[in-house]
């Protein structure tokens, strides 16, 4: 759903440090979302719609705003604030919330009791917070999957506008979250992924452990505890309580799209990660499923390349007229909207009213030939639908569609901007057994020849993690191919 990142300076900077780092960090995790974008420092906010402006800019905002202190939060969305709280509170999370429906009867609800659920949580955690910390972290991972950031009111023993910031993650680890700390511990930050060192080289990045809740203050080395032995954060990150009930569930979309190439999860990159989701579903289709007979694979949309490319290389061991090419290229010049949300339903609307598309189809690559379209995910099923029409306006002879995800079935499980959209899939739950059933189902749908969605088993060999250990809906967790 979001990118959040948290920053503190611990005095040995100027005032400015706070904002210029903040607005580093969220530039760098753009990627998780860049429709609305909001900066907090001490009290007060800024935040627009589209991408981050330039450092000037946001300079400019936040001196017209006040912005000052010594920490602040931003968060990155891929859609509109789902909450009207977040417009107002010093609050940014990464994920979604479960079982709120009975947070007005929490006793420590108090004054938040006909809020919205995101200030009836942050409201009880904090007040659970003050009284007992481990409490608090009970409550949280009952109600949260994923992460969450919140920034505490000043007070006179932190110098001004530096309130204490406290982080969790939850303690099924469903999203990434790292912690870092500059060498000579000036600064402190907590984000939502390590892909901010590739441009941090100073700072030394660790994964905050799942069930972790983190405190960030003015404290300094005296006040730094190092994560148990965990975490090398640095000065002014402390371990405040920890969950002691751990169950890892990831969400599976992190290896397929949220998480930058360049991200590194269980010592591996991302990239090389999303290369071995596509070599083994090349396997299990070439090889489990028979399917020999493509002349070539294209990724669509971008994301997807490297899955494309893992594909390509295992299919070619087992059909040697197979080809590597890119036969359909995105006009990335052409769809300048900053507004990812609306992108697609840009290229859409063009699509219907011109006969163009905003990507270049090389017809003497496609024309005659077996091709296999390589999507993250089916979900609404626009942009399958239009790959499909370009394809075959091209000339291709057959056209089968492979998604690296499983079927998309729950708009909270992939954080998109497909919430509350119908996703197509959706309609078949528990009116088939088997992906070989869906696959065709949905086949008929799109206009294709074929479909093959990843299998929950499938992608996490990918993955190279256990089934257990990643997160699904649970009518996706059974649902595999016939044996």
């Amino acid at each position: 759903m979001a990118g959040i990142v948290a920053i503190y300076n611990h005095g040995h900077e100027s005032n400015k440090a706070v904002i210029y780092y903040l607005a580093h960090a969220m530039r760098m995790l753009q990627h998780r979302g860049k429709a609305y974008w909001k900066m907090m420092v001490g009290p007060k906010s800024i935040g627009a719609e589209g991408s981050l402006p330039s450092d000037e800019v946001i300079l400019k905002m936040a001196s017209r705003e006040k912005l000052a202190g010594a920490s602040g939060i931003g968060h990155l969305l891929k859609r509109s604030p789902p909450f009207p709280s977040m417009n107002s509170m010093q609050a940014a999370f990464d994920g979604f919330f479960v079982d709120t429906e009975k947070l007005h009867l929490h006793p420590f609800v108090g004054p938040a009791r006909d809020s919205d659920s995101l200030f009836k949580i942050y409201y009880i955690f904090t007040s659970l917070l003050s009284k007992n910390p481990e409490r608090a972290v009970e409550f949280l991972d009952r109600h949260l999957r994923g992460n969450l950031v919140v920034r505490l009111p000043d007070n006179d023993n932190n110098g001004g506008g530096g309130g204490d910031i406290f982080a969790y993650r939850d303690s099924t680890g469903f999203k990434p979250l790292v912690a870092a700390s500059r060498k000579d511990g000036a600064i402190s930050i907590i984000a939502s992924e390590n892909s901010l060192r590739t441009s941090l080289p100073d700072m030394e990045f660790s994964e905050v452990r799942p069930g972790q809740l983190l405190r960030m203050s003015g404290g300094g080395s005296g006040n730094n505890k190092k994560n148990n032995g965990n975490n090398n954060s640095g000065d002014g990150i402390q371990v405040a309580a920890t969950s002691h009930d751990s169950k890892l569930m990831m969400d599976p979309f992190e290896f397929i799209r949220e998480s930058n190439v360049v991200a590194t999860l269980g010592g591996k990159s991302i990239y090389s990660i999303r290369k071995g989701i596509g070599r083994e579903q090349a396997n299990f289709l070439s090889v489990d499923l028979g399917v020999r007979d493509l002349d070539s694979a294209y990724a669509e949309p971008d994301y997807t390349r490297p899955m494309a490319l893992g594909f390509g290389l295992e299919y070619r061991r087992h059909s040697a007229k197979f080809d590597f090419a890119e036969g359909v290229i995105k006009d990335r010049y052409d769809d300048s909207d900053n507004m990812i949300d609306f992108s697609e339903q840009d290229s859409k609307n063009k699509l219907l009213t011109t006969g163009r598309s905003l990507k270049f189809v090389m017809q003497p690559l496609v024309q005659g030939r077996n091709i296999a379209t390589v999507q993250g995910t089916i979900q609404t099923s626009a942009t399958a639908r239009e790959t499909i029409y370009y394809l075959r306006n091209a000339g291709a002879r057959r056209i089968d569609v492979v998604v690296s995800y499983v079927p998309t079935v729950d708009g909270r499980q992939v954080g998109l901007y497909t919430h509350n959209r119908e996703l197509v899939a959706n309609k078949y739950v528990g009116e088939v057994s088997s992906i070989d059933a869906l696959n065709g189902l949905i086949a008929k749908e799109l206009g294709a020849d074929a479909v093959y969605y990843n299998s929950p088993a499938v992608l996490a060999r990918g993955i190279g993690m256990p089934e257990h250990s990643l997160w699904f809906p649970e009518w996706v967790r059974f649902l595999d191919y016939k044996k």
